[in-house]
């Protein structure tokens, strides 16, 4: 694939993506709060003249959401039944380009996802809910996850045993938390989510806030932002 926003001939060096691959998954079936919220953050970020993927994971979920109307998919790309540029779709920003995995599963195209991160300064990989060894290795793969989770009940409690069994495999995962539902229980689930990670399986995550906090996707966006640099550093 050639590179994204090529610089003019003349100069000294061409455009370099960040290639910032981030994951994004659900531990409870949360609507389609944490899919609005990774739409908006590609929305920010392409906003300042960075490259946006959006990658639908979850059946047509995500790219029906962003009012995307597709036909060619990833799966046709691996499959040579069409090149990688029909199946990447240019939204009314020409820098927050959308593509649906198709019927292809998960685990099969985690190489190819990973190195498609490459022409780009993020990709939000937006994954079916669920927990399974395709989830993990994704996981695993990313440079950076969000974890979104239901506050009803004990619902937070599923978000504790995905990050248990992803951190089997990654050890250092440590995913940005969102809570997704009542927002008067926000606070109170995160704590006691927290808490419990904490008391089982060390340094818990840290929590993002709610998917309906105002200005969460500039915010958000920028602790991304710091967290990669320090890890980079």
């Amino acid at each position: 694939m050639p590179p994204l926003n090529p610089q003019p001939s003349g100069l000294m060096t061409a455009y370099q993506p960040a290639g910032r691959l981030v994951p994004v998954l659900s531990a409870n079936a949360v609507n389609f709060d944490v899919i609005d919220t990774a739409l908006a953050l590609g929305r920010k970020a392409a906003s300042f003249g960075e490259t946006v993927l959006i990658l639908d994971c979850n059946g047509g979920q995500t790219l029906n959401r962003a009012g995307v109307v597709f036909n060619k998919t990833l799966a046709d790309v691996l499959s040579r039944e069409a090149q990688l540029r029909d199946a990447l779709y240019i939204t009314a920003n020409e820098h927050y380009n959308a593509a649906a995995l198709g019927d292809i599963p998960l685990d099969k195209a985690l190489g190819s996802l990973t190195a498609l991160s490459l022409e780009f300064d993020w990709v939000f990989v937006i994954a079916e809910t669920g927990c399974t060894r395709a989830h993990t290795r994704l996981a695993a793969a990313g440079d950076i996850c969000l974890l979104g989770y239901e506050t009803k009940g004990d619902d937070f409690m599923r978000a504790y045993w995905m990050i248990e069994a992803i951190r089997r495999r990654a050890p250092k995962f440590d995913p940005f938390l969102l809570s997704c539902g009542r927002k008067q229980e926000a606070v109170e689930t995160a704590l006691m989510l927290t808490d419990c990670v904490r008391e089982h399986l060390g340094a818990p995550p840290p929590y993002a806030g709610h998917v309906l906090d105002n200005n969460l996707d500039a915010r958000l966006l920028n602790q991304l932002r710091e967290t990669l640099a320090s890890s980079a550093a």
